[in-house]
This record gives structure tokens, C-alpha cells and sequence, in this order.
């Protein structure tokens, strides 16, 4: 007993000594010791556990990548929403933001923290009684995937925090990237296997995070900076942002160095100069700077809107450019066959991103631009991600083609059609056609759509390629044996979608409408035509003039509803999809039931997107913000500042035990 006493006692010394020198390494740049002297305990730490396999503890940092193969992950509902920031394109949009912020608190020079805008992939990290516990991709704001396994290789995260000051549950927020000089060497080493590189870092970082096998995730050197909390009313030993930051850098989180506390306009605007100056020399891409109001107690008095958060706001720095050369054109085949130009380019640096591809998104552009082929054209990465042409140097033009629309498309070689009144050329032959097939069963597929898990577009690219899908129905009718002639998927990963695709089919009838993707139906326009309509049926037997009366639906969309349900061939495929077991959820239209609801915390038995859907498809408004107006708050657990709003206002409050009664008032 004392011999076994004695190695646990090694094994937890020698677990809490390499966890400090990764903390001195990854987080604070500070090695202490050398890389033999740490390469020594590390295998000192994995022989006693080769020997005694039942003392490995989670917290060991053997145990950040994990051996187990993904079959595909998992979605997860963010407790609060992951909202977006409004953006300042220019100076003076940014000086509108702030003397905005200063009239509604009534005060001058309102105290702000900054930090750079890095250009990565937003996570949700969520620790529990000082241990981290699992890390969900921001997805559409409410549900992201679970990527626990790959975010736990970032070295520089802590697996254990000192939680003396901080709540037993939080949720902490950051930006998973990757070096410039990291992302260079491993597309060389990619390009060296014959295996296709990453555009620019972000979308390396953002692949990297969405490997099945962590092996590989922990391979990709991922970083990681934290610069955000869910939300603010647990953490009641701080009362400003900077103060709860400088606690989270100090007990191992890894803060930007760069961020500040500003107070007046003259010092935010200073930063932003500062900050454009040094963006070219640091090691790792940012877009812009984030400014958010410092206060806590700011926060809820400012709110949010429906999409993103009143006390912050992304100042984007302008896009970098480059010149290159347009070598020749190319074109693409959108959804609805609509055809995009590309231009080809020699190859040209900008900001540290390898771009040979630039989109000239229409011809008008062309005409507008005056753009040949053989120009020399400024680059630039609109939101310093997507490249596009801003200019064209016609001091270096010489020996130019015009840029002539294609005839026949590019893909199936169909004559191609001008569509009137528009600057489009469009592929008709949407049948046939490849691409559109393609994206028409990927949107068809999608969580705003029928939400079928797990099924990704490569794989939709592949059952069609091979000719075992060709329309949306035929998802319905995948076998066993279908999805054995794909490449590298297993037998339980087959199980996942056969039942993923099964439990699709009960759908709420906005949803259908969204997914049958009618041009120009987005999810508003579905959601009226379903509140309209309460019956597939009455839909597909509609008029122009029951359309045009409609919100949301106007000539051109009621135009392209009458269209769409006039082609046979969209006719047939609906009846299939109804005849494969598809059971459509309609709204109720009974106008006591016309009540404006927010969901706000989480709930033990329910998901937030299913509780929506049920609460929609009975009526009910839902909204993201309590006003004077807002009829009922659902709140779970750790509901934040809704609940004592709800209060203030005397709204009807239904909690998760109440839930089962109003839910089964619908049944």
C-alpha cells in the first residue's frame, strides 16, 4: 500500500509540475526549463501510467488528445445565444456608436476595453467546479457542434483553474486560430503529401477544429484567445470586463496582450491607429479591433437587439490588397443555376494568405469595373476573407481581352438564358445539372431547412456523383448498402444517418416550405406562407393574387412560387417526400394564441431550438428581447438579466417544472 501511495503521489506531483511548465510555455511565453528537462518528466508521467493504467486522471496532459475516432459530432444548444457584433466600417461610424453609448447613459467618455478582432473560429468553453468540461463551435449563434475533444489539444487551455473567485458553472468565449508562420509550414506539408492546402488561416483553424480524429486537430498547432463570457451576473466578485480578464490571464486563461482599457473617443480612435500600424508584424491575423463598454452593470441597461449586443461593436480595419494579374476566367453554378464569374490570378501574397482566386460576382461588375482578362487589378479580402477585384491599374493594361459570357454551361452544357431586367445568366436545366443539384439537396438538408444531422455536403457531392441521389426525395430512400459504397464510412456511422434521416420527417411546415429552397423563399417568406396556408395542399393549389397580399411575399416571389409549383418534376418530388413518411407541422392560428414569448437559460429536458419550433408552430411570436410587450418568459436554469427584466415588468413567467402543462395544452 505505501509502494502504491508513493507512485500516486509522484504521478499527481508529476501532473501538477508539467502542467505549470505548459502554462509557462503556451500561455505566458515564459519557459523555465529546458525541452529535454521537460521532455524527461513527460516520460517519467507516461511509464507510471503504461504501468498503472487505472490512476490516469483526466487532468493529466496525456489525456488532451483523445485516441477515439469521431463518427461525426454532435450539435449542442448554446445556454445563452452566441450573437454577432455590429460593425463600423469607418471612422465615423464608430464615432456614431460611441457618443450613442454616451447619450443613453447619460455620462461623457464612457470607459471601454479593446482588443484585436482575430480572424479565427469562435467557441463556447465550458468549465465546471474548476475543470473544463466541454467546447461547442458558435455555429448559428444558438446551436453549434460539440468539439470538446479537439479544443482540449490547444495547450495553451488550461484542463484545471484555481475557481477560488470564480461561479462552480461558466461559459467563457474565444477565437480558436492558427500563426501565419504555423499555417505556411503546414500547408507545405500538405502539398508535400499531394493533399489539398487551406486558402488562409482561418479556414485551416476552422477545418483543423472539425477533425473527427483529435490526432490530427492536435497536429495542426491551434491557438487560442479567450475574450468573452456568456454571461455576467454569476461572476459577482467583478464588476468590470478588464477586472475578470486580468483574474482569468493571471490564473493560466490565455488574454491577449494587446487589449486596453480606454476612457474618450481621442483614445479609442488612437488605438485603432496603433493597432492598423502593428497588425502587418504580429504573428497572427486579426480584421479589426473589438470595443465593448467596460461596466457589467452597462451591459444590461444597454441590452441587445435581435441579433447582436448594443455595448459592443467590431471596428474593422480596411482590407488588405495586393496587385496581381487576371489570367483567365472561370465560371460557377449557384443553387439556382445562376452563373457566377471567377477570375484566375497569379498568385499573390496578401497579409500573409496565398490568393489565386477572386470573385467578379456578376457582369455588371465587369462592365462597371471595366475589367479585362490580362488586367492588372488590386486584390483585396473583403472582410479579409473572401478575395475580390476593387480595381483595375490601367496604367499597366496592355494587350487585353474583353470577358465574354459563356453560352452553354459550364457544368452540364446547357444553353444558358439572360433572365430579364438582371445583370444574371442562368442555367435552366436545373434537372440536370450537377451543381445545382447538388446545392439544392445540401440547402434541402440544412438545421433551417429539414435539419437532417450528421450528413455533410461532401457526402451529398458524393451520393450524387455516384449516382445514387438525384433530387431531395431520394434521401428517404438510402439503405444500408447505399452508404456502403461511399468512401471510408463505417457501420455505426451508417446507423447515425439512416437514423438522422429518420428522425427528419416530422417537420414544421415553414421549415418544408424553406427547404424545397424556392427561389427567393428565405425562412421569413416561409414562415408567412406557412401562417397563410394550413395545408400543403392549399399551398400547392395557391394563386398569384392569394400570394401578393401576403408580408414578406411580393410580385417577383409570388412569381417564383407559381413557377416552381407549376413544374411537374417539383411536384413529383414533393409527393415523394410526403409518401417517404414526411409529417408536416402546422401553425395554429387562433388569435389568443398570437403571444409575443422569449426563451431565456437551459433546460434539463429540453432543447431551446425544439422548444421554438413546438411554440411557433402553435402560434406563439418568438423573440430574443423582453420589452413591455412580451406576453410570457419559459426561463431554465441561469436565465441572466431576462428573468429580473421579466419581473420589472410583470410578465408571466413559466418555469422548466410549469413547462410539461403548457406544452401539453397543445396536444
Amino acid at each position: 500500500m505505501a509502494k502504491e501511495k508513493k507512485i500516486k503521489d509522484r504521478y499527481l506531483k508529476l501532473i501538477e509540475v508539467i502542467n505549470k511548465h505548459n502554462l509557462l510555455y503556451h500561455t505566458y511565453d515564459s519557459p523555465v526549463i529546458s525541452d529535454s528537462e521537460y521532455d524527461h518528466l513527460y516520460t517519467e508521467l507516461k511509464d507510471i501510467e503504461n504501468k498503472y493504467p487505472s490512476i490516469i486522471s483526466e487532468s493529466s496532459p496525456t489525456q488532451r488528445v483523445g485516441s477515439q475516432l469521431l463518427d461525426y459530432f454532435e450539435k449542442r444548444d448554446h445556454e445563452q445565444p452566441m450573437l454577432s457584433l455590429s460593425n463600423a466600417a469607418t471612422e465615423n461610424d464608430f464615432i456614431d456608436f460611441y457618443n450613442k453609448l454616451n447619450i443613453n447613459n447619460n455620462i461623457n467618455d464612457i470607459e471601454m476595453f479593446a482588443e484585436p478582432k482575430f480572424d479565427g473560429l469562435a467557441v463556447n468553453i465550458n468549465y465546471e467546479n474548476g475543470l473544463y468540461h466541454n467546447a461547442t463551435t458558435r455555429g448559428d449563434g444558438y446551436v453549434g457542434e460539440d468539439v470538446t475533444q479537439n479544443v482540449k489539444t490547444i495547450k495553451s487551455l488550461p484542463m484545471v483553474i484555481d475557481n477560488t473567485s470564480l461561479p462552480k458553472k461558466f461559459s467563457i468565449r474565444g477565437e480558436v486560430f492558427i500563426d501565419k508562420k504555423d499555417f505556411t509550414e503546414i500547408n507545405q506539408e500538405l502539398r508535400i503529401k499531394k493533399q489539398k492546402e487551406y486558402s488562409n488561416p482561418r479556414n485551416l483553424a476552422a477545418g483543423s477544429i472539425r477533425q473527427l480524429d483529435p490526432a490530427v486537430a492536435n497536429s495542426r498547432r491551434l491557438r487560442l484567445f479567450l475574450h468573452g463570457i456568456a454571461e455576467t451576473d454569476s461572476f459577482i466578485n467583478f464588476k468590470k470586463h478588464s477586472d475578470l480578464f486580468t483574474h482569468f490571464n493571471n490564473i493560466g486563461f490565455p488574454i491577449n496582450k494587446y487589449s486596453r482599457v480606454l476612457s474618450g473617443i481621442n483614445e479609442c480612435l488612437s488605438y485603432f491607429e496603433e493597432m492598423s500600424k502593428q497588425r502587418e508584424t504580429m504573428p497572427y491575423e486579426i480584421d479589426g479591433l473589438v470595443y465593448r463598454v467596460n461596466s457589467f452593470d452597462r451591459y444590461k441597461s444597454l441590452g441587445f437587439t435581435s441579433k447582436s449586443p448594443k455595448w459592443a461593436i467590431a471596428y474593422k480595419f480596411k482590407s488588405l490588397e495586393s496587385l496581381s494579374r487576371i489570367l483567365r476566367v472561370t465560371f460557377q453554378v449557384g443553387r439556382t443555376g445562376t452563373i457566377t464569374p471567377v477570375a484566375e490570378l497569379e498568385p499573390v501574397n496578401i497579409g500573409g494568405v496565398k490568393v489565386a482566386r477572386a470573385t467578379l460576382h456578376n457582369f455588371s461588375e465587369i462592365s462597371l469595373k471595366d475589367i479585362h482578362i490580362n488586367d492588372y487589378v488590386y486584390v483585396k479580402r473583403a472582410g479579409d476573407v473572401i478575395p475580390d477585384i476593387d480595381r483595375v491599374e490601367l496604367s499597366k493594361r496592355k494587350s487585353v481581352k474583353k470577358i465574354i459570357p459563356p453560352k452553354k454551361c459550364p457544368s452540364c452544357d446547357s444553353v444558358l438564358k439572360r433572365i430579364d431586367n438582371q445583370v444574371a445568366y442562368k442555367c435552366t436545366n436545373h434537372k440536370k445539372c450537377i451543381p445545382q443539384i447538388e446545392q439544392s439537396i445540401i440547402h434541402f438538408i440544412a438545421r433551417k431547412a429539414m435539419n437532417i444531422k450528421g450528413i455533410g455536403n461532401q457526402m451529398i457531392r458524393e451520393l450524387v456523383s455516384k449516382k445514387i441521389i438525384s433530387r431531395s426525395s431520394d434521401l428517404f430512400t438510402l439503405t444500408e448498402s447505399d452508404f456502403q459504397k461511399l468512401d471510408r464510412v463505417g457501420e455505426k456511422s451508417i446507423k447515425n444517418y439512416l437514423s438522422s434521416i429518420d428522425s427528419s420527417k416530422k417537420v414544421m411546415f415553414s421549415k418544408f416550405i424553406y427547404a424545397l429552397g424556392i427561389k427567393e423563399v428565405g425562412e421569413s417568406s416561409a414562415k408567412a406562407l406557412a401562417t397563410e396556408f394550413d395545408s400543403l395542399n392549399k399551398l400547392l393549389r395557391c394563386k398569384y393574387d392569394d400570394l401578393v397580399g401576403i408580408s414578406d411575399i411580393g410580385p417577383v416571389v409570388a412569381t417564383n412560387i407559381i413557377s416552381f409549383f407549376k413544374d411537374t418534376s417539383n411536384i413529383s418530388n414533393i409527393t415523394n417526400l410526403i409518401s417517404s413518411g414526411i409529417e408536416l407541422t402546422y401553425k395554429k392560428n387562433n388569435p389568443e394564441n398570437l403571444l409575443s414569448v422569449v426563451i431565456t437559460g437551459s433546460f434539463e429536458n429540453y432543447k431551446r431550438s425544439d422548444l421554438s419550433d413546438i411554440l411557433e408552430a402553435n402560434g406563439y411570436k418568438i423573440s430574443n428581447t423582453i420589452s413591455k410587450t412580451t406576453n410570457l418568459l419559459i426561463c431554465g436554469n441561469k436565465p441572466g438579466s431576462k428573468l429580473k427584466k421579466a419581473q420589472s415588468y410583470g410578465t408571466n413567467i413559466v418555469y422548466e417544472k410549469e413547462l410539461a402543462m403548457l406544452l401539453a395544452e397543445f396536444h
